[in-house]
């Protein structure tokens, strides 16, 4: 697997809600503005490549995101 991780030094991200913000749609701060589709998209297509987004604490502080791919040869699976 190829992997990218993103780490920022932001407030963080309690546990309850990583799940929900890689859902469409979901915004954390409803002030600013955004669709909300950011990390469900990057979500559903490192998906359909056998890949992954995780959400997990950052050393920074803040949150860290994980973006797994396989390595060249995958092809994407359609439904």
């Amino acid at each position: 697997m190829l992997a990218l991780t993103v780490d920022d030094d932001g407030p963080g991200l309690p546990v309850g809600r990583r799940e929900a913000v890689l859902a469409p749609g979901v915004r954390l701060d409803e002030s600013t503005p955004g669709s909300g589709l950011g990390l469900a998209v990057v979500r559903d297509v490192a998906r359909l490549y056998g890949g992954d987004v995780r959400l997990t604490d950052s050393p920074l502080g803040g949150l860290r995101a994980e973006l797994s791919l396989p390595q060249a040869g995958h092809r994407a699976r359609l439904s």
